[in-house]
């Protein structure tokens, strides 16, 4: 983890969802190594205090907080948790995702349920519950961001198997664009990154000789990140 601090981030307090492994793990430690305050969230506790943990052995400061962002009373948890911790909430990385792998045809309902409950329901939430929150504490201080890990999936033509996925990615896009031209009033900036394909534990059960040749012949440099 990097230590290098940011003037404008430093004792700024983050939350970060689906923050136990993979992109979520990253952003949590960059975060906490350019001095802000990081709340770990992840559906499973023993990644998220893990990562917390591995931040405070590098001289950040952060909590690990389990909760599942497809059920609103564990959002409000989550936020009261780290206001409890640290008294304010600057930063929001909606993160948390899921992605079954199926063809439309052999896709069970139950999966494309959870995607869109975890990916897209789960970013109305967290924005919705933060940008409350935001907008009543963090006036003197200038509003507030909020950050949004979509994909290249949602907004060009998704790779086979991705059909649950590339929707609750593209419901991200849509919705972010409005909840950033809602929040503008508020002072709170919305903005959202589209990653590529990632070599994470999330997409390393489908990376078969085969995806990761039809998943690199559409890159143009040729490999994934």
């Amino acid at each position: 983890m990097s230590n290098e601090q940011i003037p404008f981030l430093t004792d700024k307090v983050a939350i970060v969802t689906g923050a136990g492994r993979g992109i979520g793990a990253a952003i949590a430690k960059a975060l906490a190594g350019a001095g802000a305050r990081v709340a770990v969230n992840d559906l499973n506790p023993d990644r998220a205090e893990r990562v917390a943990q591995e931040i405070i052995a590098a001289g950040g400061q952060a909590i690990g907080i389990s909760a599942d962002v497809a059920n609103k009373f564990k959002c409000v948890h989550l936020i009261e948790t780290t206001r409890a911790e640290w008294g304010r909430l600057d930063i929001l990385v909606n993160n948390a995702a899921v992605e079954p792998m199926s063809s439309i045809l052999k896709m069970d309902e139950w999966d494309w349920n959870r995607c869109l409950d975890v990916n897209l329901k789960g970013t109305f939430f967290m924005s919705q519950l933060c940008g409350r929150v935001m907008n009543d504490e963090n006036q003197e201080r200038g509003g507030g961001v909020i950050i949004n890990l979509g994909s290249t999936a949602g907004v060009s033509v998704p790779l086979a198997g991705r059909a649950a996925y590339a929707a609750s990615k593209a419901g991200m896009v849509g919705f972010a664009r409005e909840c950033a031209r809602e929040f503008a009033a508020y002072g709170i900036r919305v903005n959202t990154i589209l990653p590529g394909i990632i070599d994470t534990d999330l997409t390393r059960p489908w990376q078969t000789p085969e995806n990761l040749a039809e998943w690199e012949a559409s890159i143009p440099l040729g490999r994934i990140g």
